[in-house]
């Protein structure tokens, strides 16, 4: 029996399933990220042929070439970024050149959050995304550009705005917020000064900027109002991603499969995104039957090798074998 791979590559993490064709799964790896645009081409092979050895050892099988492998990488916008995971993929040896198809992970949360019916996938987490398909089967997405460019509503731009609102507090340009301290914190400052230094000169990565959005979130359940105010920033972004989706594909009302962890894990960003959602929208109905990215990447994978959607016997062994690895269980 053929055996699938699944890649979800976001900007602070990587995974990979293992499955038959059949949609039982065989095995599980996650690690940091693999991304070429954030670790080099060189540490991306790496981590991607540890991952793939430590996918294959939980399986108690030896490693050996996919019969079809799907990647989706928040680092693709373009063909030459899906050329360049495809190939890094086949260096760590995961698969023939004609088995690999990669796409942006935006594409992993979508086929996983809605199993392939119409209707749009909204991504809130280290970075932003938002896709969506209708019944003639046009897509179109919205975000995704990046975090030098638009990460609209996305931890990453949570946290950049939690280090200005610090650094405006401290010019007396904005009100003081406990932010300030949050900042200092997080990247070791005795002093915010040396926030200068530690960004430009020292270094502070996406990932790591993205990790202050839980402290964000807290100041603004504690009544922040710099925090607050970067909140209703970020959901209304979002808001504006999922209008402009649903308008280009004439999806009305659309049904909406979230993902990420602000949408997941972050209750008081996840409410504030609804009401506003709410208020801006005719209707909608959110997805609660789909599986996690990952897994939308191993449903590609049986797409793309039979050429066909997968049955639904392959749903429900995936969905089913799933329990078997406890981190499959977590967004």
């Amino acid at each position: 029996m053929k055996i699938l791979g699944g890649i979800d590559a976001g900007g602070t993490r990587t995974r990979l399933v293992l499955a038959r064709e059949d949609g039982a799964i065989l095995g599980f790896a996650e690690g940091g990220c693999s991304s070429f645009v954030e670790r080099g081409s060189e540490n991306s092979i790496r981590r991607l042929s540890r991952l793939n050895q430590e996918a294959w050892a939980s399986a108690g099988l030896d490693a050996k070439p996919l019969d079809g492998l799907f990647i989706g990488s928040g680092g693709i916008l373009h063909s030459d970024d899906i050329k360049t995971n495809c190939a890094l993929a086949i260096s760590a040896g995961l698969a023939a050149a004609n088995d690999v198809w990669a796409e942006n992970d935006a594409w992993n949360a979508l086929a996983g959050g809605l199993l392939g019916r119409p209707g749009i996938l909204l991504i809130a987490g280290t970075g932003s995304a938002c896709l969506g398909r209708n019944i003639e089967g046009e897509t179109w997405r919205a975000g995704g550009w990046g975090h030098l460019l638009d990460d609209a509503g996305s931890a990453y731009q949570l946290g950049q705005a939690a280090m200005v609102a610090a650094t405006r507090a401290a010019d007396g340009r904005g009100k003081p917020t406990i932010l300030t301290a949050a900042v200092c914190e997080k990247f070791g400052l005795q002093d915010l000064k040396q926030i200068y230094r530690k960004l430009h000169h020292d270094g502070v990565s996406r990932a790591e900027i993205a990790s202050l959005a839980p402290q964000i979130v807290a100041a603004a359940e504690a009544g922040d109002e710099a925090a607050s105010d970067i909140i209703l920033r970020g959901v209304e972004d979002l808001v504006e991603m999922v209008a402009a989706v649903s308008r280009r594909l004439k999806l009305n009302p659309p049904e909406i499969a979230l993902a990420g962890g602000l949408l997941r894990n972050a209750e008081l960003f996840r409410r504030e995104f609804l009401a506003r959602l709410t208020s801006r929208s005719s209707g909608f109905t959110l997805a609660h039957d789909g599986v996690i990215p990952v897994l939308g990447a191993v449903i590609l994978a049986c797409e793309k090798t039979a050429k066909v959607s997968p049955p639904e016997f392959f749903l429900k062994n995936l969905r089913a074998t799933s329990v078997r690895f406890p981190r499959l269980q977590q967004p």
